[in-house]
């Protein structure tokens, strides 16, 4: 077992795979003789290595490929498009109007970009969406906050804009006795915008499960958000970014920013249409092209670079979300809780993990036993309930809910449409009606969801009181119109209360 840190293998790990490759050809070449219990009889099985999951560093050691410097692109190789920042100290990869047509009006505009027409073609292709995605959004938002360590503007970014001729308007202004003034740039917040922006970010609550507390993520005394992991990168880049940069920046900045939220958004889809994803690659190359409008040089770090990459990985790899690391991230939090001594982490992980296995091993032969130690699964968190409390109402609004009950029940569906010769004893229950006292609770878990009422989760930092109800009405254009038609529509509302109906 290799434990990440100072002293990790780096570009060593060869040396420490060795006789894993040894293994692997012996599993393919000639195989292993195993046991079939339930034929009872042997067969050679053989083992074959498909692809490993890695973040871009880890890449890097793996395959041997030098994963910084002008050539940092795996796919662009050689042809790579990067420039070394005189003042930035760093290598920024523009240059991606390469992969626009060639009559694209973004090809002949040059005080936009880098000051030069663009007539390259893209190069022929000789990634892991996670932390790409991370690293983009990390960036953005230490870039809108101006978040020390984290933004790519200053003073060097600037002056590195200068040199390249662009965006002169923006270079460092100096006043004699005086720090060097910063022009504000598109992307630049004023104070009450920031405190907008991190006051939105901290109001959220969202359901149970869908993501950390993100109002914890926020500091509204320094107006920035700190601590980041990955998932909470993911959720600001599918969901919050967009609506918190709402009214706090220029209309072609803000449009700029959501669309590389939708393209993010539309990559991690569960069902991706292949027919689209040419589309999404023309989205992704125009998206780059107006950031590099409006962001800095230094903001294009090889990260933002490979989201152009992405669409192809999809077509040959598949949908993204069989492939990114969330599940090994949470795992190897799960081996960090093991470790109770630091000077021998390895052994603390092995003696950990295979003493829950055994107690789980044992577990199964206990018929009705709990284990200890071990989390509830989901199915046990979520079929529950809680404040439960008995409730009279009156006999219009049991009538009420009675009748909600029947219009949305399946058994009651074929007496609906015609008479029935035999009646089944759950539609007795019903011809009987509920009793009058009715269960009330504040949360209640049933198929796979936990619902709470409004008033439960106004003490709570999530939220599970929405809900949403696909039905059919009427529509019309117009209130002359003639010819209504009728359409399933969507509602949304908020649980004010919860009722169990008694019909024993």
């Amino acid at each position: 077992m290799l434990i990440s840190g100072p002293r990790q293998p780096g570009n060593d790990i060869d040396v420490y795979l060795a006789p894993l490759i040894e293994d692997l050809k012996m599993l393919w070449e000639e195989g292993v003789e195993c046991l079939d219990g339930s034929r009872e009889e042997t067969f050679t099985l053989r083992a074959l290595l498909l692809w490993t999951i890695n973040d871009f560093p880890a890449y890097g050691n793996l395959s041997g490929y030098s994963v910084k410097g002008y050539f940092a692109c795996p796919i662009c190789g050689e042809n790579t498009c990067s420039k070394r920042l005189e003042h930035g100290r760093k290598i920024c990869y523009m240059g991606h109007r390469r992969f626009l047509p060639q009559a694209h009006r973004f090809r002949k505009q040059k005080k936009a970009f880098n000051g030069e027409a663009e007539h390259v073609r893209a190069p022929k292709p000789l990634s892991d969406v996670m932390h790409i995605e991370k690293n983009v959004c990390e960036s953005l938002i230490g870039t809108l906050l101006n978040i020390p360590g984290k933004t790519k503007d200053g003073e060097n970014a600037r002056l590195d804009m200068v040199a390249m001729g662009i965006r002169e308007s923006l270079k460092p202004v100096s006043e004699e006795g005086k720090r060097n003034f910063l022009p504000a740039a598109c992307y630049t917040l004023s104070r009450s915008e920031k405190k907008q922006f991190c006051s939105t970010l901290a109001g959220v609550k969202v359901p149970t499960g869908y993501s950390s507390n993100i109002k914890s993520l926020v500091q509204m005394k320094d107006l920035k958000l700190i601590n980041l992991k990955s998932h909470d990168c993911h959720t600001l880049m599918q969901q919050l970014l967009p609506v918190a940069i709402r009214g706090v920046l220029p209309k072609e900045v803000r449009n700029t920013i959501i669309r590389l939220c939708y393209f993010f958004n539309s990559i991690c889809s569960k069902i991706i249409d292949p027919s689209k994803l040419q589309q999404l690659q023309d989205e992704v190359v125009v998206t780059l092209c107006l950031l590099e409008k409006y962001f800095p040089p230094a903001f294009f770090d090889v990260m933002v670079h490979l989201t152009v990459h992405l669409p192809r990985e999809i077509k040959f790899c598949g949908p993204v979300w069989l492939r990114w690391m969330y599940s090994m991230e949470r795992y190897m939090k799960i081996l960090k809780g093991y470790v109770r001594n630091r000077h021998r982490p390895e052994g603390c992980i092995i003696e950990c993990y295979i003493a829950e296995e055994a107690v789980e091993f044992c577990s199964e032969y206990l018929a009705n036993a709990r284990t200890i130690g071990v989390p509830k699964g989901i199915e046990e968190r979520i079929e529950s309930r809680s404040g439960f409390k008995v409730i009279p109402i009156d006999y219009k609004t049991l009538c009420e809910a009675h009748y909600y009950v029947l219009q949305n029940t399946t058994v009651v569906d074929p007496y609906m449409s015609r008479p029935e010769n035999t009646i089944s004893q759950q539609i007795r229950w019903f011809a009987h009606e509920p009793k009058r006292e009715v269960l009330s609770y504040s949360g209640y878990g049933i198929g796979g969801y936990y619902y709470n009422t409004s008033d439960h989760d106004s003490r709570s930092t999530t939220q599970n009181s929405g809900v949403m109800v696909e039905a059919e009405s009427l529509h019309m254009s117009t209130a002359k119109d003639k010819n209504p038609i009728y359409a399933n529509m969507l509602y949304y509302g908020v649980i004010e209360d919860i009722w169990e109906l008694n019909y024993t």
